[in-house]
C-alpha cells in the first residue's frame, strides 16, 4: 500500500487527527526507507558454528640449543674446518685456535663464521656459532590483559606470512615477564627445517572453544543489541546476551534470534 493511500484511509476512517496521521505515516515511511537502504548490507542467514576465543601475539622462533666459540684472550685462528651453512655431527672439528681444537658439542648447523685463518680475534668476540635447527620453540610477546588469561597447557595455532596455507600446532609451556615484557614460551613439535631461528609468526592461543552454537557477526553488535531481519518483516532492534567472541563472531546465549535470521551490519544502522 502506498504512503498516500495509507494517509487517505486513516483520514477516511477518522482513526487519528490530521497531524497524528501524518506522524504515523512519516514513521512508516521512515521504516520503509530504512529497510530499503539496509537491504544491501544484511548479513548472510545466521547459522550454528564452532567458535574459538583466542589471545593473539607475535612469536619469534628460537633454537633450543646453540653454541658459540669466544676466546678468553686475544687469539689467532690457526685453522678452520667448516664454513657457514655446514651441517656437522657431534664431535666433528670446527676450528683450531692457538693450538686448541674446538669440536661440535651437538649435531647442528654453522650459522656464523665471519673470520679467516690467520686473523687475530679480540677477547669475547664470537668466532663461530652452531645451532641445532631441528629443536625450536617460540617466544610470544603478549599484552598484559592477554598474559593474564594465558595458562600452561593451552593449545596454540601458529602461521607464517609466506606459508598461509599451512598452520602448525603448539602448546603453552610457560608464561613469564622479562624487562617489563610479558612472554609465553610455546613448544612446537613439527616445524619444517626451513623455519629458521629469528623468523616471526602469528600466534593464536586458544582460551575457549564451543561447537554447534548460534553466532552473530561482531560487526552487527552495538551495546549488546542487534537489528534482526526475519522474512519480509521490517528490521527489529533486539537485545541479546553473548558468550565467547572471536575476531569475527560472537556466541549468542540468549535473545530473540534464531538460525536463518539475518542481521544488519554497522553500515546499515541509523545515526
Amino acid at each position: 500500500m502506498k504512503l498516500r493511500a495509507v494517509m487517505n484511509w486513516i483520514r477516511a476512517h477518522k482513526v487519528l487527527s490530521g497531524s497524528s496521521a501524518f506522524l504515523v505515516c512519516l514513521a512508516i515511511g521512515g521504516s520503509v526507507f530504512f529497510f530499503r537502504r539496509s537491504a544491501g548490507v544484511l548479513s548472510s542467514p545466521l547459522e550454528k558454528k564452532t567458535i574459538i576465543q583466542s589471545v593473539y601475539g607475535i612469536g619469534t622462533v628460537t633454537a633450543l640449543r646453540s653454541y658459540q666459540i669466544k676466546p678468553g684472550v686475544i687469539s689467532t685462528i690457526d685453522d678452520i674446518y667448516v664454513k657457514e651453512g655446514d651441517e656437522v655431527k657431534r664431535g666433528e672439528k670446527l676450528l683450531k685456535l692457538e693450538s686448541s681444537v674446538y669440536r661440535a658439542p651437538f649435531d647442528g648447523t654453522i650459522t656464523s663464521l665471519p673470520f679467516r685463518i690467520g686473523e687475530n680475534i679480540f677477547s669475547q668476540t664470537p668466532i663461530l656459532s652452531l645451532v641445532n635447527l631441528g629443536e625450536r620453540y617460540l617466544v610470544v610477546s603478549l599484552e598484559q590483559q592477554g598474559a593474564l588469561r594465558v595458562l600452561r597447557g593451552q593449545r596454540v595455532v601458529i602461521s607464517f606470512d609466506s606459508l598461509r596455507d599451512q598452520n602448525y600446532e603448539g602448546v603453552v609451556e610457560s608464561v613469564y615477564s622479562s624487562d617489563s615484557n610479558f612472554l609465553a614460551r610455546i613448544n612446537v613439535s613439527a616445524l619444517p627445517r626451513r623455519i629458521l631461528p629469528d623468523m616471526t609468526a602469528d600466534v593464536a592461543i586458544t582460551l575457549a572453544e564451543k561447537s554447534n552454537v548460534l553466532v552473530v557477526p561482531v560487526e552487527a553488535l552495538v551495546e549488546g543489541k542487534i537489528w534482526i531481519k526475519r522474512g519480509k518483516a521490517l528490521a527489529k532492534l533486539t537485545k541479546i546476551t553473548t558468550g565467547i567472541v572471536d575476531r569475527a563472531f560472537a556466541e549468542v546465549i540468549s535473545g530473540e534470534v534464531r538460525v536463518g535470521d539475518r542481521v544488519l551490519l554497522k553500515a546499515a544502522r541509523p545515526k
